[in-house]
């Protein structure tokens, strides 16, 4: 019997994932569940995947082991985390993609929580270029004009979130994420994490190819490991020339070309 492995969200809880398995038929049943008395609005589905029996089961827990890190409660299935950087992953695993439309959020809402939830994501708003830069510090700014604007040159896809954003190539129909960037109030300190774990799951690029990838980066001097996986994350609060922001600017293009090389 399948079981569904998925990833929610809360508006009432920005910026942290419940990660969590289900053997509902299906993931609005579990979110009408979760939605309790102590919960202040209803949960939105970022992605649920339908996996055969034990498979659902380890994918759950590799999930929970490889972001570990970012676990709030090691007796709850929170996690302080993007909702890109789990999607991404649950995305290539195997199984059937049983995503709920983003407006059908249970089986059984009543109305009056439908229309407070609708209200209150609209209070939200995703962050936009103009306001990321603000908050950041000389030298991040710096940084951070240099690899939008290598984004837009090169056609890439800018994904805004409601702190930070994820520069995206496009490959076999998916977003790629070449780096995810962070304002210093977040989790992250404006800190650039490299995607290449999803280059590894979501592109043609060789294993290899992306290890040797890695090792590029950290030959720069800009990045330092970023815990488990490939990832890596480079410090943009310390002072760049020109010379590191074209190193910088140099292998992110790098990785670009190579998705793009190994695409067909």
């Amino acid at each position: 019997m399948p079981n569904i492995v998925y990833v929610l969200t809360n508006p009432a809880m920005p910026g942290i994932v419940k990660i969590g398995m289900t053997d509902r038929a299906n993931v609005q049943h579990r979110m009408g569940e979760l939605y309790s008395t102590g919960v202040p609005l209803p949960f939105d589905c970022v992605i649920a995947r339908e996996i055969e029996d034990k498979a659902a089961g380890e994918i759950e827990s590799a999930l929970h082991t490889a972001f570990g890190p970012h676990r709030i409660n090691s007796s709850r299935e929170f996690f302080q985390l993007e909702p890109e950087q789990v999607e991404v992953l649950l995305q290539v695993m195997p199984g059937k993609d049983v995503t709920p439309p983003a407006t059908d959020q249970s089986d059984d809402l009543p109305p009056d929580d439908v229309e407070a939830s609708s209200a209150f994501k609209k209070k939200q708003s995703q962050t936009n270029e103009e306001e990321f830069l603000d908050a950041l510090n000389e030298n991040g700014r710096a940084v951070y004009e240099r690899v939008l604007a290598l984004g837009k040159q090169s056609g890439m896809r800018i994904k805004w979130g409601l702190k930070g954003f994820s520069l995206n190539a496009a490959s076999k129909g998916a977003m790629v994420v070449i780096c995810y960037g962070y304002p210093p109030l977040s989790v992250y300190k404006q800190n650039i994490y490299t995607g290449l774990d999803t280059v590894l799951k979501k592109s043609n690029v060789p294993e290899e190819t992306v290890e040797t990838l890695r090792e590029n980066a950290l030959n720069t001097g800009l990045f330092e490991h970023a815990g488990q996986g490939e990832n890596l994350l480079c410090r943009t609060d310390r002072s760049w020339d020109d010379e590191k922001l074209d190193a910088l600017t140099g292998w992110m293009t790098t990785v670009v070309e190579h998705i793009r090389k190994y695409e067909t």
